[in-house]
């Protein structure tokens, strides 16, 4: 059974829509729809439903005045076999997402903007995916046995100065169109900066655009960009979306041959940067500065070491790093008193732009860091590490360095778990493992790649962490990896291996709570996972009830955290004094 929801529109232009999804074999069961309760007095729109009711030959036609978010949901929450057609009138740029979630519950799915009335009109096909590539064929061919369509190609984009040839991928879904239409060709467009700019090129040269929609829209910034464009009528070109269950199935093998060569060209070892003078070199070249910020809370024990570990051979003895920081989170101990006699900046994030607001956990720490820090480069570091060593710095900031195509480094390294008086090794920590692995396999397979992504020990270019939120708790990092793809994708992205760092261990309460703030991140941030509105209903206290030998205790701690803006967004003021004054104020270099 196939519904086709259309706007509530005069009958010439509700014609016209109708006109073409038969020609297109899209017709369906039509439903009129009016998304907003109307201003005009009800008689108007009665009298607006009868007419389009008798240019449609057909009295029994329902009409809605509803939410088209709500009539999509009711729709999709019956037969999973539903098919879903959707004239992309009923939705603007806030609602995009729907279509996401008509796509998780419906065997198909297709939307369409008509510009004009279609006829003798060229096709652009660009749908991806074996099943999207069928649809999308099959589409163009009815349209062109009714006479709209006279000619196809099927269009495979390329950023500028890449190879010409086309990979397996492309040509086993150039295969599935020709099937459907044997006279369709294959066209090669170059983009010159963004793929949906020569795809939006394309919308001067083609009459017809037909575009493979993914189940999870979100991930994809390409579609999601397009769909903007289209649904605000921006496109000259009658515009098609395509989606078919079973095209996320057949993306497996496309998804593997993405991690695969992006693990073995993005990964990298400590050990291929122990060369400092050649890192030297590189920093000279490129005119960079590099800042080491070392958040803390109650570090007095190991704050000293860490320091001590980077100090000496990494700004006294050669300098690689042209300043190290301390951003305490008002320490009970004397962790900032350790630091300051070492002669490093102190700062207090509490104390750090107060006029913006401050709260507690790591991610607000590591916001406020970067209205202090002057680097170029920003490198990360815990603070409760037993074993720090210079390699741990070079590793993540050498990549930086020597590949200008990098923007963002994860460290990750063996990390064995104290059990009694032995370490036992684990994979990326208990809360990766239990927690942020499953879920970015789930949701997010192009990051199943990525060994811990929970590592708070970084380094990324500084543009580009002025350009990321910032969740206030240990939702941060797994926040940065979500939205660092979404906004820029996997390439800039990798990681270093970093030896052996052993962390101070948490009890198994508090990893909850780390789990908690990971989970809340996850779904904050994840846009389209959740209907429009849930995030803001997330309960943001997390309780516990144990038992013991006298009875049963529950514990509510509050945990939601707060979404920092990019600090590029952020307006700019005199930045404050270091607690401990500096002893050498000249700026980096």
């Amino acid at each position: 059974m196939t519904q086709h929801f259309i706007e509530l529109t005069a009958p010439k232009r509700l014609m016209a829509k109708v006109a073409f999804a038969r020609s297109a074999g899209i017709a369906g069961d039509v439903v009129l729809v009016l998304p907003r309760t109307p201003d005009e007095e009800i008689g108007r729109v009665h009298r607006l439903v009868a007419a389009a009711r008798k240019a449609l030959g057909a009295e029994s036609i329902p009409f809605q005045i509803v939410e088209i978010d709500k009539a999509i949901r009711l729709a999709s929450s019956g037969d999973p076999s539903r098919a879903l057609v959707i004239d992309l009138d009923l939705l603007h740029q806030e609602n995009i997402g729907l279509l996401e979630s008509a796509c998780s519950s419906s065997s198909q799915v297709i939307g369409y903007k008509l510009h004009q009335n279609p006829s003798k009109t060229t096709a652009a096909i660009f749908a991806r995916g074996d099943s999207n590539s069928a649809l999308a064929g099959t589409v163009v061919r009815r349209l062109t046995e009714a006479g709209v369509v006279d000619r196809t190609s099927f269009v495979h984009v390329t950023h500028a100065g890449e190879s010409a040839t086309v990979d397996d991928s492309v040509l086993e879904a150039y295969g599935k169109v020709k099937a459907e239409l044997p006279q369709a060709r294959l066209a090669i467009e170059q983009a010159e900066e963004r793929v949906e700019s020569a795809i939006e090129h394309c919308s001067l040269q083609y009459g017809l655009l037909v575009l493979g929609l993914p189940q999870h829209l979100r991930k994809h910034s390409v579609t999601e960009h397009l769909l903007a464009q289209v649904t605000a009528g921006l496109l000259r070109a009658t515009v098609v979306f395509v989606y078919a269950r079973g095209a996320e199935v057949e993306q497996l093998s496309a998804t593997t041959k993405t991690i695969e060569p992006w693990i073995l060209k993005n990964t990298f070892s400590q050990d291929e940067f122990a060369d400092i003078d050649r890192l030297l070199q590189a920093k000279r070249d490129r005119h960079v500065s590099i800042s080491l910020v070392l958040p803390a809370l109650n570090e007095a024990k190991t704050v000293g070491q860490v320091i001590d570990a980077f100090k000496g051979p990494l700004m006294e003895e050669r300098p690689l790093l042209d300043e190290i920081i301390l951003m305490d989170s008002d320490s009970g101990d004397n962790t900032r008193e350790i630091a300051a006699a070492r002669g490093i900046p102190v700062y207090v994030h509490q104390q750090v732009r107060p006029d913006l607001g401050t709260y507690a956990g790591k991610g607000e720490a590591m916001w406020k860091a970067l209205f202090v820090a002057k680097g170029d480069i920003l490198v990360f570091v815990d603070t409760d590490l037993s074993n720090p060593h210079p390699s741990l710095v070079t590793g993540l900031v050498g990549p930086l360095l020597l590949d200008e195509r990098l923007n963002f480094i994860k460290g990750f390294y063996r990390r064995p778990v104290r059990v009694v008086n032995e370490f036992v090794e684990v994979g990326g920590g208990r809360v990766t493992e239990l927690t942020a692995r499953p879920l970015l396999n789930l949701w997010y397979p192009e990051l199943g790649g990525l060994f811990q992504p929970l590592a708070g020990t970084i380094a990324a270019r500084a543009g580009i962490l002025r350009e990321l939120h910032f969740l206030t708790g240990y939702g941060v990092e797994i926040g940065h990896v979500i939205e660092y793809v979404h906004k820029y994708g996997i390439e800039g992205l990798a990681q270093s291996e970093l030896g052996e760092l052993i962390h101070r261990n948490q009890p198994l309460d508090a990893l909850s709570k780390m789990s908690f703030q990971v989970l809340e991140a996850f779904f904050r941030l994840s846009h389209g996972l959740m209907a429009p509105g849930m995030a803001d209903r997330m309960n943001g206290v997390l309780r516990q009830p144990f038992l013991s030998d006298t009875g049963f205790t529950l514990y509510q701690t509050r945990l939601g955290q707060e979404t920092r803006p990019p600090v590029s967004s952020v307006p700019p003021l005199n930045p404050p004094a270091s607690v401990h004054q500096r002893r050498d104020t000249k700026k980096p270099t």
